[in-house]
C-alpha cells in the first residue's frame, strides 16, 4: 500500500510539473520578452564604437496572436534598452497572404514601429512572409518607410558614430521568397571591415555565394527559435530556410550567426524554451577571448 501511494504522489507532482509548465508556455512566456546582451569584441571595431548597441528584433507576426497591447509592452522594453541601432529582421505580420492587414491595423503598427528609438538608425530586410506577393510587400515597405527604417535589399552601408570610422552592415534578401544575392551585397566590402549580415533565413550561411570570410558576425531569424524547443530534443517543428540552423548560436567558419526567437507565434500561442527575444549586441574594440 505505502509503495503504490509513493507510486501516485509521484505521478500527482509530475502531473501538476507538467501542468505548471504548459500554463507558463501558454499563458506567461508568449508575453514577457527576454532582452539577451552579447558583446561583440574585435580589434576591427574601432575605440569610438565602444559600447555602440545594436537590437535585433524579428518575426512580429502582428495581426495573428500579436496585438496592440503584447507588441507595445515589447516595444517599451526595447526602448528602455537605449540602443543606438536598431535592426528588424523580416516578416512583420502572420500569414499576411490570406489576412491581409487593413488600413486600421497598418497604422496601428506603424505608430508602434515610428516609437521604436534608435539615435544612429533602423535598418530592415524583408522576410518570406513580407513577399508574399507585390501588395504585402507594398504595405510592408511602405510601414518601415513610414516608421523611420531603411531597408537594406542586397547592400551595405556603414554606420558611424560621429566619426571618420564605421562598421558595415549587410542586409541580404530572404532565401525564402526572396532574391539574395551575396555577391553584390559583399562587393563594396573588405575583410578589414568588421562586418554584419542580417537576413531573414539563417540557412543562407550554407549557401554556395555566400562567402562567411567576409563575415564577422550574422543576424537572423524565421525559424521562432522552433516557438516548443526541447533540450536535447531540439525544436518540434523547422521551417525551410531554418533547418540546419534555428536556435541560438552557432560559429560557421569564421562567422557567429546569431538566430533570434523572434517576438511573435504561429498555429499555435505558445512558447517554451524559446522566449520571445530581442538580442541586443554591444560593440567593443579588443581582441575576442
Amino acid at each position: 500500500m505505502k509503495k503504490l501511494l509513493k507510486i501516485l504522489s509521484v505521478l500527482v507532482i509530475l502531473a501538476l510539473l507538467l501542468a505548471g509548465v504548459f500554463f507558463y508556455s501558454i499563458y506567461i512566456s508568449v508575453d514577457r520578452v527576454s532582452l539577451n546582451y552579447t558583446t561583440l569584441t574585435s580589434p576591427k571595431i574601432s575605440a569610438d564604437m565602444n559600447d555602440i548597441k545594436i537590437a535585433m528584433i524579428s518575426d512580429i507576426k502582428y495581426n495573428g496572436f500579436m496585438g496592440k497591447d503584447r507588441l507595445t509592452k515589447m516595444i517599451n522594453e526595447l526602448n528602455d534598452a537605449n540602443c543606438d541601432i536598431v535592426l528588424f529582421g523580416g516578416d512583420m505580420f502572420d500569414n499576411p497572404a490570406t489576412k491581409e492587414p487593413d488600413s486600421a491595423v497598418v497604422k496601428e503598427l506603424t505608430d508602434i514601429l515610428k516609437s521604436i528609438q534608435a539615435p544612429l538608425g533602423k535598418f530592415a530586410v524583408l522576410g518570406d512572409q513580407d513577399q508574399v506577393n507585390d501588395d504585402v510587400k507594398n504595405i510592408v515597405s511602405d510601414i518601415l518607410y513610414q516608421s523611420n527604417f531603411e531597408i537594406l535589399t542586397n547592400q551595405a552601408i556603414r554606420i558611424r558614430n560621429h566619426t571618420k570610422n564605421s562598421i558595415t552592415l549587410v542586409g541580404i534578401d530572404s532565401l525564402i521568397n526572396g532574391n539574395p544575392n551575396p555577391d553584390s551585397a559583399f562587393k563594396t566590402i573588405s575583410e578589414d571591415e568588421y562586418n554584419i549580415v542580417l537576413t531573414h533565413c539563417p540557412d543562407l550561411i550554407s549557401s554556395a555565394d555566400f562567402n562567411s570570410n567576409y563575415v564577422d558576425a550574422m543576424f537572423a531569424g524565421h525559424s521562432l527559435g522552433g516557438q516548443i524547443y526541447l533540450p536535447v530534443i531540439g525544436p518540434l517543428k523547422t521551417f525551410d530556410g531554418a533547418r540546419s540552423y534555428n536556435h541560438g548560436l552557432y560559429t560557421v567558419n569564421k562567422t557567429k550567426l546569431f538566430v533570434s526567437n523572434g517576438l511573435g507565434t504561429i498555429d499555435i500561442d505558445m512558447r517554451l524554451f524559446a522566449p520571445p527575444e530581442i538580442m541586443i549586441f554591444r560593440l567593443q574594440n579588443g581582441n575576442a577571448a
